[in-house]
């Protein structure tokens, strides 16, 4: 993917989202994980949400079973399940029909509507498209391994970015095989399949195949804007 084709049309063709306002106004994909904070100190949910306790609000319907960890502020949909064992932490905003399952970890992420990381998975500072879904194991690395600053990598050069933590933004229907890992700065266009066991860095297009040593096959999909 070049810089210019990094624009939210790339990721996100649909609106099922409960912080739209919060994809709405960001300039960038890339700068919506550290806006969370500010957009739920705004107190811009919608009003279908209810505060049941000091840091969570939720859509009637959603479930956050006992024995999972909510360390942060939590914001949760209707029809959307926080299984036993899964960890949250920082300011999160998951939206309705998600699930963040058994042994997950999600901190400071926005979902979209319908996410699914069944169980084993992690997931930080980052933005999942509508639909995303995580096999077991994959994850989404937010923190480079000599500790330097988070930049974008595309086809046509280098973007700085200096954050400190970054993961991924994972575009509408995006699919990450078990065991994958995404790197510090990935960006991953919608309708993108992501094999099994691959480790992806940089800026992937809409509608590809990731295979095994960064190869990628063009996808036959047609969009869907459900």
């Amino acid at each position: 993917m070049k810089k210019a084709g990094a624009v939210k049309g790339s990721f996100f063709a649909t609106r099922h989202c409960a912080a739209q306002e919060l994809v709405d106004v960001a300039a960038c994909v890339w700068e919506i994980p550290s806006s969370i904070g500010r957009f739920l100190d705004a107190g811009l949910l919608p009003g279908t949400f209810e505060r049941i306790s000091d840091s969570i609000w939720a859509e009637q319907g959603a479930v956050i079973e006992h024995g999972a960890s909510v360390e942060g502020r939590l914001v949760i949909g209707r029809g959307s399940v926080v299984k036993r064992n899964a960890v949250l932490r920082g300011d999160n905003i998951i939206g309705r029909d998600c699930l963040v399952g058994n042994f997950t970890e999600v901190k400071n992420c926005l979902f979209f509507d319908g996410v699914q990381m069944p169980h084993f998975s992690y997931a930080g500072d980052s933005v999942l498209g509508y639909k995303a879904h995580l096999g077991a194991g994959a994850k989404i690395s937010n923190f480079k391994s000599d500790g330097s600053p988070v930049d974008l990598s595309f086809s046509d050069g280098r973007l700085k970015f200096g954050a400190e933590k970054f993961g991924a933004v994972l575009g509408d229907r995006v699919e990450v095989g078990c065991n994958a890992v995404l790197n510090p700065g990935t960006l991953i266009g919608m309708d993108t399949v992501v094999y099994p066991l691959v480790s992806v860095r940089g800026a992937v297009p809409p509608r590809v195949i990731v295979k095994n040593g960064g190869l990628v096959a063009v996808r036959d999909t047609e969009q869907s804007n459900d």
